[in-house]
């Protein structure tokens, strides 16, 4: 900065300086007017000295409550304010499309339906999304139903869930298979965790791998030796990835069932020399 520039500037600052302080004598003599005014006011009648007292107590409250407001205890928010537990699952049919998963999902979460957990199940014409939510107080399974259809859902089915739900996929078939590797496994629980409690499973005789299919809320499956498995579950039909999971499952317990029928080795006592 040159010598000239400088001395511009300190002469622009001391400009400034002199009027902010103009402004601020006015500013007094303006302040000092207004109460002389209002005390010559208050003189010449006789509530003047009564008011004056009256707007000091109200100062003062005022000021006393501002302080008692400001140093309040702060409520704690209970625990079921601070997490929702999961409490609903959500399966419905979505276009495929580019966008319409994004467009169901702003819908939920317009309405403050958190999603904590989802898979995509992949159908002809189209795409099943399954969702657990966590939704407000309050919510019923229609509501969550009427948001999803309003956000292009079809076919919409809503349950009530749990937290224990909240396991990821890889680890819940982990968990499974370990159970159906049982020979002491029972294939209606097996079904059940896999493809929902609401599932009722029947056994009949049979065991030929040509008759396993797979039509809207049935599904036939070839168990153990000499029997078919029959699932059924109301009002949700099953999907081809749910049909290809089962038939995994159901061959791991047979499996199970072939490894208790095989004959166990004798162990072979261990024998040797000292040296």
């Amino acid at each position: 900065m040159t010598a000239s520039e400088k001395r511009r500037t300190t002469a622009e600052s001391r400009k400034r300086s002199v009027n902010r302080e103009l402004v601020e004598l006015a500013a007094l003599f303006f302040a000092t007017g207004v109460a002389d005014l209002f005390v010559s006011t208050l003189s010449n009648n006789r509530v003047g000295p009564a008011l004056l007292f009256a707007l000091g107590g109200l100062f003062v409250v005022s000021a006393a409550l501002r302080h008692r407001w400001s140093h309040r205890p702060h409520r704690r928010p209970a625990p079921a304010e601070q997490t929702a537990a999961i409490g609903w699952r959500l399966r419905t049919t979505v276009r495929d499309v580019p966008g319409s998963l994004a467009a169901l999902t702003a819908t939920l979460a317009a309405h403050r339906y958190d999603i904590a957990s989802m898979q995509v199940l992949a159908v002809p014409d189209g795409a099943v999304d399954e969702f657990l939510l966590r939704a407000p107080d309050g919510t019923t399974g229609a509501d969550i139903a009427e948001a999803a259809r309003s956000g292009g859902g079809e076919d919409v089915w809503v349950v009530r869930a749990d937290v224990h739900e909240l396991v990821d996929l890889p680890t819940r078939m982990l968990a499974i298979a370990a159970q159906a590797a049982d020979p002491a496994a029972d294939v209606r629980q097996l079904i059940g965790t896999l493809l929902g409690q609401s599932c009722t499973v029947h056994r009949k005789p049979g065991g030929r791998r040509r008759d396993e299919r797979v039509a809207d809320t049935t599904m036939v499956l070839h168990g153990r030796a000499g029997e078919l498995i029959e699932v059924r579950r109301p009002l949700l039909p099953f999907t081809l990835a749910e049909f290809a999971r089962a038939k995994a499952l159901l061959r791991l317990y047979r499996t199970g069932d072939e490894d208790a029928a095989e004959p166990q080795p004798r162990a072979v006592p261990a024998t040797g020399t000292r040296c």
